[in-house]
Formats: C-alpha cells, sequence, structure tokens
C-alpha cells in the first residue's frame, strides 16, 4: 500500500519559520476613501494569509483618505512582501510598517460586568486604579470603559474575573508615531 504525503505549495513572500515564530507588527495603510478600495487592501490581506490580530478604520485629518491600522501576526519576510504588494493598490496612498519601541498605540474597551448593591463600589474603585471609568450603572449590571495598552486591558479584565463579566467590547489597536515622526 502506497501512502501520499501532500506538502503546501510554496508561495512567494511567505518565509518557512516554524509556527510561533511569528513576531506583531503594526502597519498603518492610507487608502483613498472611494467605493472598492478598502475592499481590494482587505482582499490583498486574505490572499497573502495575513495572520490580523486587529484592524481598526477611521478618517483621516485628510477628508478623502482613510486610515487603516492592522496588527498581524507573521514573519518579518512574510511582512516586507506583503507591504511590497500593498503599496501596489492603486487606491493605497501610504503604508508604514511601525516599529515597537517609536509607536504610540491603544485600545479603547467596554466591560459589562454583573453588580449587586454591595459591590457595586468595590467594582468601581478596582477600575480607577486602571483609569477605567463607569460609562452605565444598571440595577444588576455596571459598564466600564478603559483606554490603554493590550496588557493594561488584559490586566484590568483579570482582576475583574471574579465579578462576573458579561460582555466586552473591544476596539483593536489603533497606533502612530511617535514624537513629530510620521508613519
Amino acid at each position: 500500500m502506497m501512502t501520499h504525503t501532500i506538502t503546501p505549495a510554496e508561495r512567494s513572500g511567505q518565509s518557512n519559520l516554524p509556527q510561533g515564530a511569528e513576531q506583531a507588527h503594526t502597519l498603518i495603510i492610507k487608502v483613498e476613501d472611494r467605493p472598492g478600495a478598502v475592499d481590494r487592501v482587505i482582499g490583498l490581506l486574505r490572499r497573502r494569509r495575513a495572520n490580523m490580530q486587529t484592524f481598526v478604520l477611521g478618517h483621516t485629518e485628510q477628508a478623502e483618505i482613510v486610515r487603516i491600522t492592522v496588527m498581524v501576526n507573521d514573519s518579518e519576510v512574510a511582512l516586507e512582501h506583503l507591504v511590497e504588494q500593498m503599496r501596489k493598490i492603486i487606491d493605497v496612498q501610504q503604508v508604514t510598517k511601525l516599529v515597537g519601541s517609536q509607536t504610540v498605540a491603544r485600545e479603547l474597551a467596554l466591560i459589562k460586568l454583573n453588580s449587586t448593591y454591595d459591590n457595586v463600589q468595590e467594582i468601581v474603585e478596582q477600575a480607577h486604579l486602571f483609569g477605567a471609568h463607569v460609562v452605565d450603572m444598571a440595577p444588576e449590571t455596571v459598564t466600564l470603559e478603559v483606554t490603554g495598552s493590550n496588557e493594561k486591558i488584559e490586566q484590568l479584565l483579570a482582576s475583574l474575573q471574579g465579578y462576573g463579566i458579561r460582555e466586552i467590547a473591544r476596539s483593536g489597536r489603533v497606533a502612530m508615531a511617535r514624537g513629530a515622526g510620521e508613519e
């Protein structure tokens, strides 16, 4: 009896790093605000099998330009190839890869917790330790808002687990270059 082993075909721009050898990278992509432009960017990310962790889309200081902040886990080789392919899309005005130490990055989270009359003050005090504040209070729940790094939000979530988290909504990471540097 013969056994056949199928090995995946190599694709250009994709590295052969073992699982877990990827790194987190932040890309800022400025795209013209025209029908189909963002779809072409997303299509390329999907075709290149980019392992997207967050994808945030918003307006910029320029009226006709949309800013996409995408965080991907990939190898340096695959990322450089992705950036080169991205720059070929006609509606893409600029693609910038941000380096961790040169980046200011934040995320917004809304966290809805179970609460009682007895523990609501305790929840609010815990939230304030992380810079979070209350945005809604109902008889059985309290909703917090926090802005910060992914690590800060994860630490807050861990500290609130005991109260019973009902729902979490996270914005995804937005980023820009530190200081006067432009992306």
